[in-house]
């Protein structure tokens, strides 16, 4: 037993030893494997390591730029364009947010190539390709019905400029249509936020306040007078984008964004809103050319409304055209005719040619100047300076203008506005036409007397009227509103000027040319005007001028209404006629929105004292003005 114990324990000992040794064998091999592994792996830590502090080191400043050359970006701020308001501070001009699309053709070209060439494998990658290619294709078609395009417009479109870096897919596009379309995440699809301009008055005051263009740039009317003040300056911020162009971060502000100012304008909206209605009304019941009214505060010389004829919407330009923008009451200028009657009496009185209370012969009725003969609708006689205006006598007023020295005459109707522009705050104004006195004849100074061979707009006769208004002060006429009395000059006496105003009382009595220039409560003064118009160098009866300008109340003027009509479709056509029921519309309207005082209301007839038995005796009023029988305008 002890023997086998023996021979077993000798076995177990050998197979031990056995395996020690077979060990001892393949160990070394195994280490130094393991040791090769672990020194590959130190060295490629070394040289990670050794990278990353290179470039930590000595490539910082390369790597930042290359950073900021992929993802910083600077961002331009639109500012926000000020408002343009009324005297009472109602928006006429405002600006609502929008959004411009823009794309660039080259890049997406590049993607679409791409995909393609990708899509060819014969593998999973090829497979994603084509879905790729299929929902960009479905994208863009949700882009083109987003934008209302025809359909496939935007795929040719896309593909024929597929070289270029830049194309507005759509511009003021609504913010909600422009966040679907950033939603769709196209490469290439950038939206940017801008503004519309939108005029709640629309035609209404479209001529004064103009319009911007599609950069919010102001084009015309006070849109660019006062663009540089509106527009305010872009801001800059730096943004960090990703791959695919969407805002990440805003770093830093490089610029600030100063929002545009709001400009305020002397328009009364309801003055101009009676005042364009009514002219728009006149105009196509006259089936005229075009025409235009300008009402004035004499005091301050604000432009109360402004209106012209034909209109337009500047909320909707489509199919706009030139004439129907142009401000006429400022841009264009006419021969006023007979409503330089009063100016040529003033010129006359300050340069002491005549005294108020003269007569001036017109019989027979007719007066040869040269070879041009001056007549009047029928002998008047002798007749008072009060009378040549309230039957707009040519032959009266041509022989006043030859009683003064021609550089009188000049020199007053220049101090007064003519032959200058009147500055009242727009971009485009005439200064109309007056020539230097060394060059006028003896028909011209004639001609002058009843308002031919000069011409102005109608903002610069209503201007030159408010002199009757101010005692002979002319204040500076602004479209803009002020807070204080401006500083005017004295271009003619106050004696004089408070004559003249009370003869031109006497144009709207009823025996006269400008009775239909009457408005009830208020006493009148004014002057009609005929003016025929030069077509192909002699002056046509079949095209005429109509205006008239007036002042009320005329005891203590507050208001200057000029009305012109151009070209009216109808036989008899005056300025007494046409105009000045005109005028007396919207002075009416004018003066209740103002809340001006009536200074012609009637009188009060005092009751007969009577026996307390007897009935009451009704109230009754006197007529402030007499019948007279109808009298023709002369036609000038």
């Amino acid at each position: 037993m002890i023997d086998k114990r023996k021979s077993t324990s000798g076995r177990n000992v050998n197979s031990r030893a056995s395996v020690r040794k077979n060990s001892a064998i393949v160990s070394p091999v195994y280490r130094g494997r393991r040791l090769i592994l672990m020194l590959l792996l130190l060295a490629g830590i070394s040289v990670l390591l050794a990278r990353a502090a290179y470039l930590d080191v000595f490539q910082q400043s390369w790597l930042k730029k290359q950073a900021g050359k992929r993802q910083l970006r600077t961002l331009t701020v639109p500012p926000y364009r000020g408002m343009i308001v009324d005297r009472n501070g109602e928006a006429l001009a405002v600006s609502s947010p929008v959004s411009s699309i823009s794309i660039d053709p080259r890049k997406l070209a590049d993607a679409k190539r791409e995909l393609k060439k990708i899509s060819l494998e014969d593998n999973e990658s090829g497979l994603l390709a084509k879905e790729d290619l299929e929902i960009l294709s479905a994208k863009l078609k949700a882009v083109e019905l987003l934008l209302e395009m025809p359909e496939d417009t935007l795929k040719t479109k896309l593909d024929s400029m597929s070289g270029k870096r830049f194309h507005y897919l759509g511009r003021h596009v609504e913010p909600e249509r422009a966040q679907e379309i950033a939603d769709l995440q196209i490469p290439a699809v950038n939206v940017k936020r801008e503004y519309r301009r939108f005029y709640p008055m629309a035609e209404t005051t479209s001529h004064v306040v103009g319009f911007t263009n599609i950069d919010d740039q102001g084009i015309e009317g006070v849109e660019r007078s006062m663009n540089e003040r509106l527009a305010g300056h872009s801001g800059r911020n730096r943004v960090i984008r990703d791959g695919r162009g969407r805002l990440v971060e805003s770093i830093e502000e490089i610029e600030t964004m100063v929002p545009g100012e709001t400009v305020q304008l002397s328009l009364d909206h309801r003055i101009q809103y009676a005042a364009y209605k009514l002219l728009k009304g006149e105009v196509y019941k006259l089936n005229a050319k075009s025409g235009s009214v300008v009402v004035l505060d004499t005091v301050t010389g604000e432009v109360l409304a402004m209106a012209n004829m034909p209109g337009f919407n500047p909320n909707d330009r489509k199919s706009l055209k030139p004439y129907q923008y142009r401000n006429r009451a400022v841009v264009d200028a006419f021969e006023p005719g007979s409503t330089l009657k009063p100016i040529t009496i003033a010129a006359a009185l300050e340069a002491r040619a005549i005294g108020e209370d003269v007569s001036i012969e017109t019989s027979p009725g007719n007066f040869k100047v040269g070879k041009v003969t001056i007549k009047d609708p029928r002998n008047y006689g002798s007749i008072t300076l009060s009378k040549i205006l309230a039957k707009s006598s040519n032959v009266g007023a041509s022989k006043v203008a030859l009683l003064m020295k021609p550089g009188e005459h000049w020199k007053f109707l220049n101090r007064v506005g003519f032959g200058r522009k009147p500055d009242a705050g727009f971009f485009s104004e005439t200064e109309g036409q007056l020539a230097y006195y060394d060059k006028w004849g003896l028909v011209d100074r004639a001609s002058h007397g009843y308002g031919y061979g000069v011409s102005a707009s109608l903002l610069q006769l209503a201007h030159a009227y408010t002199v009757f208004a101010t005692g002979g002060i002319l204040n500076p006429v602004s479209i803009y509103k002020r807070d204080s009395q401006p500083l005017g000059q004295q271009v003619m006496s106050k004696i004089n000027a408070n004559a003249v105003l009370k003869m031109m009382t006497a144009v709207v009595q009823d025996d006269a040319t400008g009775k239909n220039a009457a408005v009830d409560g208020y006493n009148v003064a004014g002057k009609t005007g005929t003016a025929y118009k030069l077509k192909n160098g002699r002056y046509s009866k079949d095209h005429l001028i109509v205006s008239f300008i007036g002042l009320a109340p005329a005891t203590n003027p507050r208001l200057v209404v000029a009305v012109m009509i151009d070209e009216p479709k109808v036989e008899k056509a005056s300025g007494g006629r046409l105009a000045a029921p005109l005028f007396a519309k919207i002075m009416t309207n004018a003066l209740r929105i103002m809340d001006i005082a009536p200074d012609d209301l009637p009188q009060l007839k005092q009751a007969k004292p009577h026996s307390p038995s007897k009935s009451s005796i009704p109230v009754t009023f006197d007529s402030p003005r007499h019948t007279g029988s109808d009298e023709k305008e002369g036609e000038a």
